[in-house]
């Protein structure tokens, strides 16, 4: 019997990981965090979200993302960081990766988001 780690090894050697490349892109909204929705409206529509509705098209046009909520900024560097907020209002980021060339991803990404500078 194989053993998992081994075919994970495996995998990991045939594959070039040193070509990826990626953009990080945030929504920077006048109080500095992202956040989904009309504002006040907790149950606002996903997709009226530019990180997800941008997740959304990415994902439609084959284009490998993510998105992630962000953690809250830590006061004291000896606490523990504190999870996100459960809630599509919580600032959010969007990662694209990709091989080569950058893709073309007019039409895909909102307007609304910048690329990080980090």
């Amino acid at each position: 019997m194989v053993q998992p780690t081994a075919l994970i090894s495996h995998f990991l050697s045939q594959t070039e990981l040193y070509g990826i490349k990626w953009r990080k892109l945030v929504w920077e909204r006048e109080s500095g965090a992202g956040g989904g929705g009309v504002e006040g409206e907790e149950g606002a529509a996903p997709l009226a979200d530019p990180v997800i509705s941008s997740y959304a098209r990415c994902l439609a046009g084959d284009i490998l993302c993510v998105w992630r909520r962000v953690p809250a900024q830590q006061t004291d560097i000896y606490d523990m960081p504190a999870p996100p907020p459960l809630s599509l209002r919580a600032a959010k980021e969007l990662w694209i990766f990709w091989y080569g060339e950058e893709p073309d991803l007019s039409g895909l990404v909102a307007p609304e988001l910048i690329a990080s500078r980090e």
